[in-house]
């Protein structure tokens, strides 16, 4: 095989593979089938039934974020920090790696079968049946562990090896490779202008602290670091948690829960094949028992559409409702009642029941005719005491010099340390207008 290899790539332009051995170990794992995967994944899941543009995969992301941990290590060693070529390896493959474990529209499906990415991302790097593994292996017998290891909890433990502490930041911290990525990614693809920011600035002002074992930015990239956390913030508020995507992932979650309801009253596999017709058998596994890895690889977006389609046709009127409104986007109503969660709380269990007794109407079983949503996120957290990882933050020079906090420094970024949670309870559309009028009393 020849190099260079060349991605051409809509945030980044040119991702190149070059003829080192930590490049062709890259581009071997992009070639694994475990990552293959990730094209029929969905970076923003049901996103694009709001912005049409935003069918964007884990793909696409996951080779972008490779890139920017790249420009982030150059970077330092331009600013004088010096590294081996392994620890540069354990880096970018970690980086490479960071969603491998992504399941089918993760959060809907992660609620309702409690199979955690972050654990599967574990699995498929260290298990020995992987492609993504063999190559691991084959490249140097130790590197799944280090590499897996930047997922657990403890990302500093030992099996990372002599990897420093603030390499794993630049795979998971509030600045890092993949939070970078996404969010121009993410921007780029839905048309939405708030997630842009000067990346290629802040990584020109990124400098290490030798004596914290820890990065930060210069005293030129103020107003850039700025800029990022309100990127992030405001993508949020308008794309992540807008109204009309939140409400297709609560129907979706809904139908996974009916389903799985539905599954457990059955007692025999051929009678669970049978609650939905064509269902994937991995499917099948994934809501009624414990699903091997191997099974678990089977599922994708893919799986998920040909899942609803054969909903349309399922005799429970639930899972065909909703089913239907997802794939035709006749999407729940939203009511939000954050206002009044925050002031007068009394009146949101009020409501609760008064539209139950509305949905009730419409909807046999009225716990799948109303559902609350609760998006929540906190756009900076500041350094916490107790935190055993305080070298997450984000550190920026002052103007003498010093390396402090952002929130220190910045009077914007300060105002964003408090968590944002919303209340909004969503119900189909014929239940609108009941609906609005027991709200006009708010």
């Amino acid at each position: 095989m020849s190099y260079p290899k060349i991605i051409r790539d809509p945030v980044h332009n040119v991702i190149t593979f070059d003829n080192t051995n930590t490049d062709k170990l890259l581009f071997s794992l992009v070639n694994c089938c475990e990552f293959q995967r990730l094209r029929r994944i969905k970076q923003l899941g049901l996103s694009e039934l709001v912005f049409p543009g935003a069918n964007h995969s884990r793909f696409s992301h996951s080779i972008g974020v490779m890139h920017t941990a790249r420009l982030f290590l150059n970077q330092l060693v331009n600013a004088g920090f010096r590294f081996t070529d392994d620890q540069k390896t354990v880096v970018l493959v970690s980086a490479l790696l960071h969603d491998i474990g992504h399941g089918p529209f993760s959060h809907a499906f992660e609620k309702i079968t409690k199979d955690k990415h972050e654990q599967r991302t574990e699995q498929i790097i260290e298990d020995d049946s992987t492609e993504i593994n063999k190559v691991l292996k084959d490249f140097d017998n130790k590197l799944p562990a280090r590499v897996a290891a930047f997922f657990k909890e403890d990302p500093t433990d030992e099996n990372v090896g002599d990897v420093p502490p603030f390499f794993v930041h630049v795979v998971s911290s509030q600045l890092d490779a993949d939070r970078c990525d996404y969010l121009l990614r993410d921007s780029h693809s839905t048309g939405a202008d708030y997630g842009k920011f000067d990346l290629r600035w802040l990584i020109d002002h990124l400098y290490v602290d030798d004596a914290n074992n820890r990065i930060y930015l210069g005293k030129k990239a103020l107003y850039a670091t700025e800029q990022y956390v309100f990127a992030r913030y405001h993508m949020y508020q308008a794309v992540y948690f807008h109204k009309a995507t939140r409400s297709a992932e609560v129907m979706l979650r809904l139908l996974f829960k009916r389903y799985k309801e539905l599954l457990d009253a059955e007692n025999t596999p051929d009678k669970k094949s049978k609650v939905v017709h064509r269902s994937s058998p991995a499917l099948i596994k994934a809501f009624s028992g414990k699903l091997s890895l191997g099974d678990y690889l089977l599922l994708d977006d893919h799986t998920i559409t040909e899942f609803l389609k054969s909903c349309e046709s399922c005799s429970d009127d639930i899972i065909k409702r909703l089913a239907s409104g997802i794939l035709h986007r006749r999407l729940y109503k939203c009511v939000d009642a954050t206002y009044i969660s925050r002031n007068n709380p009394d009146k949101v269990a009020e409501f609760r029941e008064q539209a139950k007794e509305i949905v009730q109407k419409y909807i046999d079983v009225v716990d799948y005719g109303i559902a609350s949503d609760t998006p929540a996120d906190t756009p900076y957290k500041v350094y916490d005491p107790s935190d055993d990882n305080p070298a997450t933050q984000i550190f920026v020079e002052d103007a003498l010099g010093q390396i402090k906090l952002i929130n220190d420094l910045s009077e914007q970024v300060s105002e964003l340390r408090k968590k944002i949670t919303l209340l909004r309870y969503y119900f189909p559309e014929e239940a609108r207008d009941d609906m609005l009028k027991i709200t006009t009393s708010w």
